[in-house]
């Protein structure tokens, strides 16, 4: 994994970038435990943006069962709109958890949302 942008961001960051494999096999340790965090994001209430990639190790509709989790995509929202979920939802063409932070679709979504009124939906 020397050759990914994980390994060069880590190398040009890290106090010791020989520790690269340690680092690997603690996160192996950390995706070796099951885990299901339905019951705390069920219970966000601030509103929030869902990002995903299409092309990530989750599938998409990972992405839509957690918005669903937060109130969105139950009902219609409304010719009008004012049934919209607080919460939204954007799955990103062509990328990856690695390259979620420099999509150039990335930073318009979030300006989008971040300069959106919050809708007053469940």
């Amino acid at each position: 994994m020397k050759q990914t942008p994980m390994y060069q961001l880590y190398a040009s960051i890290a106090p010791r970038p020989e520790d690269w494999p340690r680092l690997l096999s603690k996160i192996g340790e950390g995706m070796a435990k099951d885990f299901d965090f339905s019951k705390e994001v069920a219970g966000i209430k601030a509103t929030t943006l869902v990002v995903a990639g299409d092309a990530d190790i989750f599938p998409p509709a990972h992405a839509v069962e957690v918005f669903g989790l937060l109130g969105g995509g139950k009902r219609d929202p409304g010719w009008d709109g004012s049934g919209r979920p607080k919460s939204q939802l954007a799955i990103l063409p062509g990328v990856t958890h690695y390259t979620m932070a420099i999509a150039p679709a990335l930073s318009g979504v979030v300006i989008s949302f971040l300069d959106e009124p919050t809708p007053k939906g469940p």
